[in-house]
C-alpha cells in the first residue's frame, strides 16, 4: 500500500553498510529525506546519488537527514568505493525489500520499459562508468524508485513514487525541503 501525505512515517530498524543500527524514528526532530533506489550497479541510481553527494555539505549544514536504501546487500554496497563515500548518511541494503514493502515501493515491468522511452540510458551509463560499480546479479530490473520527505514531527509531507527507473524528486526540490538556499541562483 502506498504511503500518503499526512501519514506518520512508518518506522523501521535496519543495519547500514557500516554495521550501524539505523532506526528512522531516531531522526525525529529533523527533516528526513528517505530515498529508495534499485541496486548497486544501476546507472540511474548512482548518477542520482552522485548528484546528491555534490550537495552533501549543504544538506549537513541545513540539518537535514538523508537515508538511502538499495535492494543490494550491504556487503555488495560496501564493496564499492563510491558507496562507501556516501557517509555520513546511512546507506542500507535491503535485498529482501522489507522496507520497500513497508513504504509501498513497487516493481513494474511496464514502468521499466517506459524508461527506455523517456530516459537517456546511454548517457547515464557513460556518466557512471568511471565509478567502477560492482554488478549485482541478484537485483531486479524492474524496481521503481521512490522518495519521501518527512518533517520534524515525523509526518510525510511528500511521497513521490517514480513513473520510471530514472524518476526521482528534483535536486532543487530536495534542497528546498531541506531549507538550502541557493544564493547564486538568480545571478
Amino acid at each position: 500500500m502506498k504511503i500518503q501525505v499526512g501519514n506518520t512515517a512508518p518506522d523501521f530498524t535496519a543495519i547500514d553498510i557500516y554495521g550501524r543500527q539505523v532506526r528512522l524514528s531516531e531522526y525525529k526532530g529533523k527533516k528526513i529525506i528517505l530515498s529508495f533506489y534499485r541496486n548497486v550497479s544501476c546507472p540511474f541510481c548512482n548518477r542520482r546519488v552522485h548528484q546528491i553527494m555534490g550537495n552533501n555539505l549543504r544538506f549537513q549544514n541545513a540539518g537535514a537527514q538523508l537515508v538511502f536504501l538499495f535492494e543490494s546487500a550491504n556487503e555488495k554496497l560496501a564493496s564499492s568505493n563510491f558507496h562507501k563515500g556516501i557517509s555520513p548518511w546511512p546507506l542500507i541494503g535491503d535485498p529482501q525489500k522489507r522496507v520497500y514493502q513497508i513504504y509501498g515501493v513497487e516493481e513494474s515491468a511496464l514502468k521499466m520499459m517506459k524508461t527506455m522511452l523517456v530516459a537517456n540510458v546511454a548517457q547515464a551509463k557513460k556518466e557512471t562508468k568511471e565509478l567502477n560499480l560492482p554488478k549485482d546479479k541478484d537485483a531486479t530490473m524492474s524496481l521503481i524508485p521512490a522518495d519521501f520527505f518527512i518533517d520534524e514531527n515525523f509526518k510525510i509531507v511528500k511521497a513521490h513514487y517514480g513513473s520510471h527507473l530514472d524518476d526521482h524528486v528534483s535536486i532543487d526540490e530536495l534542497k528546498a525541503f531541506a531549507g538550502i538556499v541557493d544564493v547564486f541562483k538568480n545571478l
